[in-house]
């Protein structure tokens, strides 16, 4: 019994084909692109590519990596992941426990920390969704006034020439996986500040209710600002013109609707297109708008809500790396996900509306279009570093732990390449698994990767692994007989055939 308990817990591939999502995916994802295609309205080439990574992820028979125990001579094959960042369980949360071992290893100091997590109105979401300028200037806006927070009340402890810091995380989804961008950001609950050329932290007390009013006040009124002098908002906060969508957007008819029906609480294609998934909320409302108090330092006015009630000590390094793990989280999870006997998916909301709605259900295509919705275009930032924390600035190097270190992974810790933790490492970390040790007590070394697909079905098949992957979904448009006469008038419906 002793020598089983010492033994390393069996490494076991994951099994993606085997997930809801992965289902669903490879099933209805080419009927889905068709059924845009026929509408002259295709996919952006950027979510077909991330629909096209996610079914191969984790599946061997598009490559894997070999690895050979030095002892007892037994191999094991490690699939390669799509390493994207829109949807893919699987990635999604390797990214999340990767940036938290990183920022808590080799970044954050010793200091508290506070989360302040803003959402937006509902009409801004579109525009902060389809124009990456604009919500560059927005966030300038918020973090400009999260910092001016932190420095006013230092400077009314007496604390000169203070130094706020803060790293903000962008979530473009909720849990009914409807676009909906909203900001996370980890902040120093207090300020450096420069004494004889050395960098000193000095705390502050905690936030107060008012303050966060205050706070969610300003934000409010200092964004709403800006959307009035550029001439989208007139002077009661009413939409008067929307600002130009990012040219992704205006050359893709598909996926403007989608993320418009998404964030509307609709579904955008089929047949039930324009039918509600959810309520819509209300709009900027006015600028005269008293903050209203959801909670403990939770404030909401004209739409903006904002929330300042999580935190952590100095020493409480734990409890640091699973807040950063909830910051930087994915927006979809194999458990909240359900294929009904009916082929429809439930989806689980990770807490219930106040109608009491617990769950969502979408057909296997309405699925899919609010997949699409939430994949970041090409060249969107999700981190930002603000403050003590930017790369520029002449603080980092004097307070972050170990200046030196890159966020990254690679397979074998390199001499050239330096990398925060190897892929076995984290494995090991974050699930007390070592993937490097055999059953027999031995060490794994790698081999070598195997890419070619000749290659990889004669090593599967020798290994009696699975060497074909698994069958995609058909096309959803059939070719039928026609007869001369019969008549065929469109009603940009999709056809009864396709596999909703």
């Amino acid at each position: 019994m002793a020598e089983q308990a010492q033994k390393p817990a069996k490494y076991q591939r994951r099994r993606p084909e085997l997930t809801p999502c992965f289902k669903i995916v490879n099933e209805y994802m080419d009927s889905f692109v068709q059924a845009r295609e026929s509408e002259n309205r295709p996919l952006p080439q950027y979510v077909i590519d991330e629909f096209e990574a996610f079914i191969k992820c984790g599946i061997p028979a598009y490559g894997f990596l070999r690895l050979k125990c030095g002892c007892c001579g037994e191999e094991k094959i490690v699939a390669f992941s799509c390493k994207k960042r829109g949807f893919c369980p699987s990635c999604c949360a390797k990214r999340q426990m990767e940036t938290a071992a990183h920022l808590v290893d080799n970044v954050l100091p010793l200091a508290p920390y506070r989360q302040m997590v803003l959402s937006f109105p509902i009409p801004l979401r579109y525009w902060l969704h389809t124009n990456k300028k604009l919500f560059s200037k927005i966030h300038s806006i918020v973090i400009k006034e999260m910092h001016r927070y932190y420095i006013n009340k230092a400077k009314l402890a007496g604390i000169k020439s203070p130094y706020p810091g803060s790293i903000s995380f962008t979530q473009r989804a909720g849990s009914a996986l409807n676009v909906n961008p909203h900001l996370h950001v980890l902040l120093l609950d207090g300020v450096y500040t420069e004494v004889n050329g050395v960098v000193k932290l000095r705390n502050i007390d905690p936030v107060t209710d008012d303050e966060v009013a205050w706070l969610c006040e300003n934000i409010a009124k200092n964004v709403m600002k800006h959307l009035t002098k550029e001439g989208y908002l007139d002077k009661d906060g009413e939409v008067v013109q929307n600002p130009m969508m990012d040219e992704l957007f205006q050359e893709n008819d598909a996926i403007t609707a989608a993320a418009y029906a998404s964030i509307a609480g609709k579904i955008a294609f089929g047949k039930n297109a324009g039918k509600y998934v959810t309520r819509i909320g209300s709009g900027f409302g006015y600028f005269e708008e008293v903050p209203l108090a959801k909670g403990k330092r939770c404030f909401s006015v004209n739409g903006f809500s904002l929330h300042c009630n999580t935190s952590t000590n100095t020493h409480a390094r734990d409890r640091l790396e699973k807040l950063i793990e909830y910051i930087a989280r994915g927006p979809l999870s194999n458990e909240r996900l359900e294929i009904t006997d009916g082929g429809k998916v439930k989806l689980q909301l990770k807490t219930a509306w106040r109608d009491g709605t617990s769950h969502l259900l979408l057909s296997p295509h309405e699925f899919l279009e609010k997949l699409a919705a939430i994949i970041p275009p090409p060249k969107s930032h999700l981190v930002r570093w603000g403050g003590v924390f930017a790369a520029n600035s002449p603080f980092r190097k004097k307070i972050v732990l170990k200046p030196e270190e890159k966020k990254g992974f690679d397979f074998q810790d390199g001499e050239k390449k330096r990398v925060n933790k190897s892929w076995s490492l984290m494995l090991l970390r974050v699930f007390k698994l070592d993937v490097l040790k055999c059953n027999c007590g031995g060490d794994l070394t790698p081999l070598g990767a195997v890419q070619d697909p000749g290659e990889v079905k004669r090593y599967l098949k020798h290994m009696n692994i699975d060497y074909d992957p698994p069958p995609r979904g058909p096309p959803g448009e059939i070719q039928g007989s026609f007869g001369f006469e019969q008549q065929y008038v469109s009603d940009g419906a999709e056809p009864d055939f396709y596999p909703d």
